[in-house]
């Protein structure tokens, strides 16, 4: 009764719109349906009342449940604004400017169901209108289809809008929710797409420590109208260390493979294309966070619209194991998908675990038709590690496996990177191990921790849902330890862009090394992820027990490694670079891949914030490499029109796209100088007879 009496409140303004309707259609009679309901069910309630008064009192409590519900849920709303207003007021009494206002929101504001629907309120969640219009409907914003809530919609009403804009809202759901598939700018709605099939074929190279994964996506439209155009966009979370190598966009029923070039080309050409001239185009872009996003233009209801992109990553070393773990995405749902899964293994492997619905297909070779799973691994006995090298371009690399290199430290500082992760119980242990050291906090200062001030201090930094560590205000790097403990939610370095504190870093992070960072636990907050991707931090992970060994050896890891080496993620491997041209070897070019993209990576680092970090060096190590970097992207045009158009030409020097067909190894120039001498050499053996006729 409640719900249909707000329906037909909410609906007032078009009953004197609905009668002229009717007469020259009749289908807004469908307007009076709530108010004819409440009619209804007031008189049943009215006979049932003159018969038995109870029927009166049950019904009240009926209507009063969800009116005192109505009432709690409009005072919760009142005061998580009100504590928003609170947390602005201190942030202006304090004055710290590094960091926009919506980063103090989101460590201070509680992460729960209401916060989200507050945030969401004018982009996901309808909101009273300031005008009356006829024609307001859902629509589509930050990434999700509008929602009418009556308890948003009445909190609103009665308490106002957020006094936060749109661009901080979409921040705070970024860092707090992990929204950021969800914020990606859209030239064009996704609403009604889906993932209707998903094909994946995985090459792995046991001995290498690595594989390749091809996934070709189906995006189906399921609207009718032939004329409905549709932008699809996909995230990939990639394993720490991998990197994306192919890109390719079926056009007119032929596989067209991505150029690599500069990322403001991509964007370039895509937004030109896409926004003004709605033709066929896909690109793939480079994100923090082991992340890439992927977009396609355009799909239609007239056929299932079809790319595939290709990945290249270090398997996950554990203990005797290797162990392949499934990329996943997010994008068009892909609930109810088909999927066709091919595994490759270069070379036979002892003790192969695979997931159910595997059948062995060939020797080395395993497939599964079925349902789309995203969360599913392999694992197999780790193998000796090969000794064969790839060779490109008057250069080898080689694979080798290396533990992180240690080597002697003693702190002279300890800084506790605090947040709600800690526990009472981490804190006291902690500060047990590093109590005789000089002891520091961020809290908008630095700050000395003593007996005196530490339980107050921690106290109040726990209240944080996160932590945004200053290191570029380390005034003695070098010598200085931070301990952290990360959540999973955060802002990204991206996000920090243009701002005071963004800028200090560009600044100060270029002039000292690498900081040394003790994680307690497995989790990495995005920032620091970013960060120990980029190599401003030297990041090492474990428990109380592995600090207090390591602060008692007075070692830890190694904070500057060779230039000419890179290490892959946590997986234990690194690749050497050589300039020994006479090397040939038979691994795959994979190695050369891997090795570019975490280069350009750790050449990156701390210039990141700067304007000019993309510099041609770079470019061009991408560009032979072939991979998406921070400095580059793949696309497929539609024509080679385009392609001259806006200046993307294919790499003569290049590895071009990765294939699962390809064997890997590419001669050298002076490789193909020999296999043609002896090609003519040999012909000219056969055909000499002849000649001499």
């Amino acid at each position: 009764m409640v719900l249909w009496v707000y329906y037909a409140l909410y609906l007032l303004p078009l009953y004197l719109i609905s009668v002229f309707g009717t007469i020259l259609l009749g289908i807004s009679l469908h307007t009076y349906v709530p108010l004819w309901l409440v009619l209804s069910l007031g008189f049943g309630v009215k006979n049932a009342a003159a018969k038995d008064r109870q029927y009166l009192r049950s019904f009240s409590c009926g209507v009063a449940f969800p009116l005192l519900f109505a009432i709690f849920y409009v005072a919760l709303w009142h005061f998580r604004e009100q504590e928003m207003t609170y947390h602005n007021n201190q942030y202006l009494i304090e004055g710290n400017q590094e960091l926009p206002r919506w980063v103090i929101l989101s460590q201070q504001l509680q992460p729960d169901y209401l916060t989200e629907r507050i945030l969401k309120t004018d982009l996901v969640y309808q909101v009273p209108a300031d005008g009356f219009s006829v024609w307001e409907m859902p629509e589509n914003n930050f990434g999700e289809i509008k929602r009418h809530d009556p308890l948003v919609m009445l909190a609103v009403f009665l308490n106002g809008k957020p006094k936060l804009d749109r661009q901080e809202k979409v921040k705070l759901l970024e860092s707090m929710y992990d929204a950021r598939h969800h914020a990606e700018q859209r030239l064009w709605s996704g609403n009604n797409l889906n993932t209707s099939n998903v094909v994946t074929q995985v090459k792995i190279y046991p001995e290498y420590r690595l594989s390749y994964t091809e996934k070709i996506l189906s995006v189906h439209n399921n609207l009718t109208s032939s004329r409905s155009q549709e932008e699809a966009i996909y995230t990939f979370y990639l394993p720490e260390g991998s990197v994306v190598t192919s890109l390719s966009l079926w056009i007119n029923g032929q596989e067209e493979k991505g150029y690599l070039t500069t990322k403001g080309k991509a964007e370039t050409a895509y937004n030109t294309i896409v926004g003004q001239e709605r033709r066929d185009p896909s690109v793939v872009h480079w994100q923090e966070g082991n992340r890439v996003s992927v977009r396609v233009f355009p799909c239609t209801p007239d056929e299932d619209r079809q790319f595939k992109i290709g990945v290249t990553s270090p398997l996950k070393e554990d203990n005797e194991e290797l162990i392949y773990e499934n990329l996943y995405f997010s994008g068009p749902s892909a609930q109810g998908a088909t999927e066709s899964v091919a595994l490759y293994l270069e070379n036979q492997v002892q003790d192969l675990q695979l997931p159910s619905g595997y059948e062995q297909m060939k020797s080395s070779q395993y497939q599964r038709n079925g349902k789309y799973e995203q969360n599913w691994k392999l694992s197999f006995k780790k193998p000796a590690l090969a000794s064969s090298s790839f060779s490109f371009g008057g250069n080898s690399y080689k694979l080798a496996a290396q533990p992180e290199q240690m080597e002697p430290f003693s702190p002279a500082k300890v800084f506790l990177d605090v947040n709600a992760s800690w526990s009472d119980a981490e804190l006291d242990d902690v500060w047990k191990l590093v109590k005789h050291l000089p002891v520091y906090v961020w809290e908008g200062e630095m700050t000395q921790l003593t007996p005196e001030n530490k339980d107050f201090v921690l106290q109040s930094l726990q209240k944080q849902n996160f932590s945004l560590f200053p290191f570029q205000k380390l005034k003695d790097a070098e010598n200085t330890l931070v301990i952290s403990k990360s959540t999973e939610a955060s802002p990204n370095l991206s996000d920090l862009k243009n701002t005071p504190f963004a800028n200090e870093m560009a600044e100060k992070l270029v002039l000292q090394t690498p900081v040394r960072v003790y994680t307690l636990g497995e989790t990495l907050s995005p920032y620091l992820k970013s960060l120990r991707e980029l190599k401003v931090i030297a990041s090492m992970k474990g428990d109380n027990k592995q600090l207090a060994t390591l602060l008692q050896q007075q070692r830890f890891i190694k904070a500057l490694p060779e230039n000419e080496v890179v290490r892959l993620g946590e997986s234990g491997l690194t690749i050497t670079k050589s300039s020994d041209k006479e090397t040939v070897g038979n691994a795959p070019d994979h190695l050369m891949r891997l090795f570019a993209y975490n280069h350009i990576l750790k050449q990156v680092g701390a210039r990141y914030f700067c304007q000019d970090f993309q510099e041609e060096e770079l470019i061009q190590e991408a560009e032979q490499a072939n991979i998406v970097s921070p400095v580059s992207s793949l696309i497929v045009l539609e024509t080679q029109a385009d392609y001259e158009r806006f200046d993307i030409q294919k790499s003569k020097d290049s590895l071009g796209n990765a294939s699962i067909k390809s064997s890997g190894a590419v001669p050298e120039p002076a490789e193909w100088a020999l296999i043609i001498l002896a090609i003519l050499t040999v012909a000219f053996i056969t055909l000499k007879p002849y000649i001499l006729r």
